[in-house]
């Protein structure tokens, strides 16, 4: 029997790839309802992803998709979703998106672009825990890793580049540097990789992880497990359902598919070692605020995916997502609806500010950012205090435990064990399936 524990989209597709193949299992989630951070949630007229917000679908997800019949609830982004904006010196400004934009346009100085052109001939290299700031600076120049990188990392680790790893966060540049001796030529070469498409689903993205669910057998939900040590015949799963009193069950295999730190208090009593190096795993604190309102007071055309604030501009906001402008459907035909986020790495204090602050600031904001004139029709907060795992040298180290514990037949695959996207998230645990 192989115990899952965490029915997140890690375990939801783990499981269902072993109940195809006809593997015992069964999949312990200690709330009442699956999907993990995903989680697409109806507020009256209001589409919010209170989690990720799109996936980048390359041709083995799309052949997921189509295995779970989803192909035609997929929805495509706009194609202003190309467009990408980023502040600068006071206001959004749009990022060059090609060469001849990027040569003509006054986003960066003279000085970057002549850098950014003379990288093909850098020969410097990479050396071992170098960070994602000093990478790119090195190769590139401060001014282009302030306002491309930073913001970028911001968006999706919500995380500091001088503490980020590039060779964790961005492997395959790594990888090219070492082939090619230069990012761009590595980029000329062998192309940027399998096409990908940003893409949500009719509902919102816990469609996915409502399928999934609704595919497999044996899933037990508000089941919370205690802890997990060894035991003659395997190992032993100390589990209370409902509240009720603790059980044991047995297991020939037991596979972590939710954070670390859950996973180090589990293994804590019996596996202290892996344990230690686990919980020194970091993540970020977010605050998530969803804000509509109406299409005639925004002066600011919208045509883009969003805005990311670089930590250079000190700004309350870390990031905005234009939703409406993306995605169908997701508030009113005569509104606007924006998702910005807040805290992370460079502020983690701003995560802990009362919510009627916190709604105050990031409304001003965007009202300034936007040209706004009128109030919001709609405001909703979330949040997590431990929302994104830092790929920096605790992750790093906290992995080689792994192999540790594998020895145990103690598995782990999520979103901190590979890649935060959640298309590896899904191959992973696909490829795991295959192994065990």
């Amino acid at each position: 029997m192989i115990v899952i524990i965490g029915a997140g989209i890690s375990g939801l597709t783990l499981a269902y790839e072993l109940e195809k193949a006809k593997k015992p299992y069964i999949l312990l989630e200690s709330s009442s309802r699956t999907g993990g951070y995903i989680n697409s949630v109806k507020v009256n007229e209001y589409l919010l992803e209170v989690g990720p917000n799109s996936i980048l679908i390359d041709a083995a997800f799309d052949v997921f998709l189509n295995e779970l019949n989803l192909s035609s609830s997929i929805e495509d982004a706009a194609l202003v979703n190309k467009n990408r904006f980023i502040y600068k010196n006071g206001r959004v400004q749009q990022v060059p998106s090609g060469p001849l934009s990027f040569l003509f346009s006054s986003f960066f100085s003279f000085q970057t672009k002549r850098t950014i052109f003379k990288e093909i001939f850098n020969t410097s290299k990479t050396v071992e825990n170098e960070s994602v700031y000093d990478f790119f600076t090195r190769r590139f120049s401060k001014e282009f890793t302030q306002y491309t990188i930073d913001p970028f990392a911001t968006g999706v680790y919500a995380g500091d580049i001088k503490q980020l790893l590039i060779e964790e966060t961005f492997p395959s540049l790594v990888a090219l540097e070492k082939e090619y001796g230069s990012i761009i030529k590595g980029v000329f070469k062998k192309g940027f990789g399998s096409r990908r498409r940003t893409a949500s689903l009719k509902g919102g993205l816990q469609t996915l992880t409502n399928t999934l669910a609704s595919r497999i057998s044996n899933l037990s939900l508000q089941t919370k497990v205690v802890s997990v040590s060894k035991h003659e015949a395997g190992l032993s799963i100390a589990i209370q359902k409902n509240g009720a009193s603790i059980e044991n069950m047995i297991a020939d295999k037991v596979v972590f598919c939710g954070t670390a730190f859950n996973a180090a208090e589990l293994l804590q009593e019996h596996f202290s070692d892996s344990a230690a190096q686990l919980n020194k795993v970091r993540y970020a604190p977010i605050k998530a605020v969803y804000a509509a309102f109406k299409s005639k007071d925004v002066g600011h055309a919208m045509r883009g995916f969003g805005c990311l604030y670089p930590s250079v501009e000190s700004s309350f906001l870390a990031g905005t997502i234009w939703n409406s402008s993306i995605f169908k459907e997701r508030c009113p035909e005569d509104e606007i609806l924006t998702t910005s986020f807040i805290g992370g790495m460079y502020h983690p204090e701003y995560s802990n500010l009362n919510e009627e602050e916190i709604k105050e600031r990031a409304v001003a904001q965007l009202k300034k950012d936007l040209s706004i004139t009128g109030d919001p029709t709609f405001v909703y907060i979330a949040g997590w205090e431990k929302a994104i795992p830092q790929y920096d040298i605790h992750l790093k180290v906290a992995r080689k435990e792994l192999n540790t514990l594998e020895e145990s037949t103690i598995y782990f695959t999520s979103n901190w064990t590979n890649s935060i996207s959640l298309g590896e998230c899904i191959q992973s645990a696909r490829n795991l399936a295959l192994s065990l």
